[in-house]
């Protein structure tokens, strides 16, 4: 059915301000056969239902897959939520990567561009569905993100404060994360580990300060000291790192080795040096040889240059009785073994200065290539999310639809990059400012248009219950009240998300701020009512869908009405004598009024009458 509004009017004793949740942006959401779903949606009297599907990706599942239910199908779905005036949102799976999808292509291992690619087909099929059956609107999925310690969450994105904790020493023991942008290997280093930067010199000598045996003295210093370095660099040598503290952190861990094998390639590089101008010497003294054969007086000259090339500094080699034996019995002989002894060793350390080189040349492109999994996963992640985007708006356009069809992202688990408000905007806004490349580049779009048709097909689904598992890990200040210091770190950080339109869609859940329980809304410590106010305040003008799941068997249908309940709505009557839902849920048989709708084990089934025992139609 359709709210047209939030049902207080000029008989209610209430204000009308009183509610914080309009139940015309009110829907409910339920997993698995869409068709039996959407008549449970009717049934109940929702406004709008968000069909979910738990398939793996890739794979179809006997009615579980959004590509399971055909042409025929789709339009009787359609056909249905049109009639009882029901709108239809979409939910894609989440169990991505049980079907080896990621949106950011991480596998658990490393990243992967085939795991990017089933997602956006996932996706696709789901926007395919959405398109038929619901002729548009947002189609949800989780972000899966990537491994980074919980208590530096949002840190790259601005965040100054230490707010949470995994675990007591988190801070020192929590791995740092690498990734090789050629490969998509991931490489874990540990916070402990410490790298040796270079030594310090003497400020009036220039020399480097040395250790009591002798040597430079060099300084160990862990990951947090290397950052405090970095802050010193000028511009250019932090370009030279991405602006990563990350980079100049992995840089200095593999320059030991990279150093350390150009001083062999040095070394061996001056025994090709001095090899080469052996060869050339005794060269020489071949021709000279050559020339004394040639002499007036051949036999006194090779006396001369035999005796001569024993004494000779030059020939070096010479020393002791056989060696002189040899040049005497066939000096040219000598001389030849000499010099093909000089050029073997010479190639010898030729292929040790090329063997040296390729490996200094393959650790500074590794350098280069390995960045800090943030700003790679960042980016795959949002790449895959434009991509998504893109092939929902071809679709849109091409089933000519009335609304747009737009992808919706979800924060999801704490310890998975995406899930900090921080860091879901910076996903979401990078998403939007791809798209916008992508359609300036291909459909040649303006800017300006680019940028419009990209944030209206990239939006934010937000789940408070989601958010709400960051509590177990939040750490009040100064022994402070940790719930409302929680209630003030999601005010800070999700209002702005509300303002700046981030987030277009809504899922509303309740927990104790462990796990995802989804259990009735109100009875967990989720911050509903902050949330519902800030949407009030910020104008929000989207949908908020309700997700049942951890009710008793028969009891799904309680997270809507406990959403109606805390959101302060009113029942759809015009009489004063109730006023809100708590009052109609909880005690209308005492009654003579009639209720306009029932819900539960109330709702219409195939032996339902009405009061008068008319049969339901």
């Amino acid at each position: 059915m359709i709210f047209d509004t939030d049902y207080w009017n000029s008989l209610n004793k209430r204000e009308k301000e009183t509610v914080t949740l309009n139940p015309k942006q009110l829907g409910y959401s339920l997993g698995g056969d869409p068709l039996k779903n959407l008549k449970t949606g009717i049934f109940m009297g929702t406004n709008d239902m968000e069909l979910t599907f738990f398939n793996s990706p890739g794979k179809g599942q006997q009615k579980n897959t959004p590509e399971s239910w055909g042409k025929t199908e789709r339009q009787e779905m359609k056909e249905l939520a049109r009639v009882n005036e029901v709108n239809v949102t979409t939910h894609a799976t989440p169990n991505m990567g049980g079907g080896g999808a990621s949106f950011s292509g991480f596998t658990g291992r490393d990243f992967s561009d085939e795991a990017r690619q089933k997602a956006v087909d996932e996706m696709a099929r789901a926007a395919e569905f959405a398109a038929d059956v619901g002729g548009g609107g947002p189609v949800v999925f989780h972000m899966d993100g990537f491994p980074r310690p919980v208590f530096s969450a949002g840190f790259v994105e601005g965040e100054k404060k230490e707010h949470f904790r995994q675990f007591e020493e988190e801070k020192k023991k929590a791995p740092l994360y690498f990734v090789d942008s050629r490969t998509g290997k991931v490489q874990a280093v540990s916070r402990e580990q410490e790298v040796f930067m270079p030594p310090e010199k003497d400020p009036k000598t220039g020399d480097y300060k040395l250790s009591e045996d002798g040597y430079p003295l060099v300084r160990p210093m862990n990951f947090d000291e290397v950052a405090d370095e970095y802050e010193k660099l000028t511009e250019e040598k932090k370009k030279e790192v991405n602006y990563s503290p990350f980079n100049y952190f992995y840089k200095q861990l593999k320059l030991g080795q990279t150093e350390e094998m150009e001083a062999r390639r040095e070394e061996y590089m001056e025994n090709v040096n001095r090899f080469k101008n052996a060869k050339k010497k005794f060269e020489v003294l071949l021709k000279e040889y050559g020339g004394a054969k040639n002499a007036e007086n051949p036999d006194r000259a090779k006396k001369i240059f035999v005796n001569m090339l024993i004494n000779s500094q030059a020939g070096g080699e010479a020393d002791g009785n056989e060696e002189a034996k040899k040049i005497r019995e066939n000096p040219e002989e000598f001389l030849k073994n000499k010099l093909k002894h000089y050029d073997n060793e010479k190639t010898i350390f030729e292929t040790g200065v090329l063997g040296y080189t390729r490996q200094i040349e393959n650790e500074r492109e590794e350098i280069k290539a390995y960045q800090d999994i943030t700003s790679y996963g960042v980016d795959k992640e949002a790449d895959t999310i434009a991509e998504s985007a893109m092939r929902t708006l071809k679709i849109e356009e091409k089933k000519k639809l009335d609304k747009p069809l737009w992808v919706a992202p979800e924060n999801w688990a704490v310890e998975m990059y995406g899930s900090h408000p921080r860091e879901y905007r910076n996903i979401i806004t990078k998403s939007r400012e791809k798209m916008a490349e992508k359609l300036q580049k291909t459909k040649g779009y303006s800017k300006n248009e680019a940028n419009k048709v990209a944030e209206d097909h990239i939006r934010g689904t937000f789940d408070i219950g989601h958010l709400n598992m960051w509590k177990k890990y939040f750490k009040a200040e100064g022994g402070k009240d940790e719930d409302k210091e929680f209630a003030k770190w999601v005010e800070k950080n999700v209002r702005g998300l509300i303002k700046d339109k981030i987030i277009g869609h809504v899922h509303l859940s309740d927990n104790f701020g462990y796990h995802d329980e989804h259990i009735e809304l109100g009875e967990g410590n989720a911050p509903l009512q902050e949330f519902f106010k800030m949407m009030k305040e910020e104008g929000y003008e989207g949908k908020s869908i309700a997700e049942p799941g951890g009710q008793r068997e028969g009891q799904l249908h309680r997270v809507w009405t406990s959403a109606l309940e805390l959101g302060g709505s009113p029942v759809y009557r015009i009489d004063s004598t109730s006023q809100s839902w708590t009052d109609i849920g909880g005690s209308y048989f005492g009654r003579t009024q009639s209720p306009t709708f029932m819900v539960g084990d109330y709702a219409p089934s195939k032996d339902w009458t009405l009061w008068s025992e008319t049969p339901f139609e």
